[in-house]
């Protein structure tokens, strides 16, 4: 009953003037996108680009979204409403009629202008500090995607806040300071935090935002401003747009052994600066510091640097967008792969590189879409179990990723069609690595699997997906 009544709801507002302010003060707009995957082919020895002794070649297809191979295809409407002091936005998608996420948001300003705006919202996003270029169009997941593909490792396909991360909270424990495109949220709690956003804009070009999450009554107020996040940005009229913020998280030293401990949440600064002088590019770069841990025991953990880069140029009917991110630059002890133990430990860097040239024709646009993934090796580890040489058993955590994809997009009204073909080969390692036995149980240690390709460079992950999307606003 409860569906229907939506959907019935849903209907009425669609009946008016589609998209359009519907009454004084308020209006509505959607966004929504699908995928639909006529052919994935994994070849023999492949699932999912991770090598598996005898298996056959696999043909499958499917439908859901470009970011979740899991997900239903996303339907999203959003009403909004307000006059110069009141406001508010409810934010409805298809994942919510199924038990998904939604929004709803109730804001505030007493002086009837920017000088001060007060958010209340069960969930919340503003992308006003966020970074200015993205290389993921939702194309390049079906390219070398993590979670599309259920890689092990690696990195999604680079987004805004690979250079400076947007205000987002509320949305439970699924969010950490890992995660790509949202704030850090600790939650150890099953339940759903809601969020509090003040901003301010006291001057032209200029914006300040301090986001705070918790639930009453069980959120601590200490854990609330651990989880605070604040940014500030002003905008050099005709240079660019420098930024700066902090994001919460776990920073200093355990008092005791019963303290909570989350070595993946750690608090972080970010700096960045985008130059915009030039009509036909835009650069944006950032660098994130983040911030030490050290347990009761005195050993010290460290995730280091991350840096993105981002760059955007066009030059009539073509257009380049390129995007660098390095990570865990002078990360060591126990990050990642490392046991507290090992105090010498260094997690080897890893480095992402997206590129998306593209051409405008008359029947449309067609382009390519270039993603490289490596990963240094990290130091500190134990001898190798084949050889007992140290440096070699270092090697073998260091490997590198690459896809490649062609494609087509055709602007429709309100949104597009794209579609065209991707090839992720199989992943290159370093040093000696293990293989399934493929006469039996177990693995086959062998001195002659060295550098190369896991599995043949003719195998791997085979996509051609066709991507739906709309956008009214």
């Amino acid at each position: 009953m409860k569906k229907i009544t939506i959907f019935f709801v849903i209907c009425i507002l669609f009946s008016r003037t589609a998209f359009a302010q519907m009454a004084p003060g308020l209006f509505m707009n959607a966004w929504g996108r699908g995928t639909y995957v006529p052919v994935w082919y994994e070849t023999p020895d492949q699932i999912y680009g991770e090598p598996k002794a005898n298996s056959e070649g696999v043909f499958k297809n499917g439908t859901g979204v470009t970011w979740d191979p899991n997900n239903r295809p996303r339907v999203d409407f959003r009403i909004h409403g307000a006059n110069d002091y009141l406001g508010f936005t409810i934010h409805v998608n298809s994942e919510t009629m199924l038990g998904g996420d939604n929004g709803a948001q109730l804001w505030v300003k007493p002086f009837g202008n920017e000088y001060l705006k007060l958010t209340a919202a069960n969930q919340f996003m503003d992308d006003t500090l966020r970074g200015k270029v993205s290389a993921d169009t939702g194309f390049e997941n079906f390219v070398l995607g993590k979670s599309m593909m259920n890689f092990n490792s690696g990195r999604e396909p680079l987004n805004q806040d690979v250079i400076f991360n947007r205000f987002a909270g509320g949305r439970g424990s699924i969010a950490s300071a890992n995660a790509s495109n949202t704030s850090t949220h600790i939650s150890n709690e099953s339940i759903l935090s809601n969020v509090v956003f003040l901003s301010s804009s006291p001057v032209r070009g200029m914006f300040v935002g301090l986001m705070l999450q918790g639930m009453f009554p069980q959120t601590e107020l200490k854990e609330t401003w651990r989880q605070m996040h604040l940014g500030v940005g002003y905008e050099i009229s005709g240079v660019g747009h420098a930024r700066a913020q902090y994001i919460g998280g776990y920073m200093g030293k355990e008092k005791a052994v019963t303290d909570m401990f989350r070595l993946n949440e750690p608090s972080k600064f970010e700096v960045a600066f985008a130059y915009t002088a030039l009509r036909s590019l835009t650069l944006d770069m950032g660098l994130k510091i983040w911030m030490p841990v050290i347990k009761f025991d005195d050993t010290k953990f460290n995730r280091g640097l991350d840096i993105g880069l981002g760059a955007a140029y066009r030059s009539g009917p073509f257009s380049i967008t390129g995007m660098a991110e390095a990570l865990y630059l002078g990360a060591y002890t126990g990050t990642l792969a490392h046991t507290p133990s090992n105090e010498e430990g260094a997690d080897g860097m890893h480095l992402t590189l997206n590129f998306i040239p593209a051409l405008d024709l008359d029947f449309g646009t067609v382009g390519l879409s270039l993603i490289l993934q490596t990963k240094f090796a990290d130091k500190g580890t134990a001898p190798c179990p084949i050889c007992g040489d140290t440096d070699c058993a270092e090697k073998q955590t260091a490997w590198t990723r690459f896809g490649i994809g062609g494609w087509y997009k055709k602007g429709l009204l309100g949104g597009y069609i794209k579609t065209g073909i991707t090839w992720a080969p199989p992943w290159i390692r370093s040093g000696h690595y293990s293989i399934p036995n493929p006469g039996g149980p177990g693995y086959i240690n062998s001195p002659d699997l060295r550098t190369g390709f896991h599995s043949s460079p003719s195998k791997g992950i085979i996509t051609i997906p066709v991507i739906f999307e709309y956008a009214f606003f």
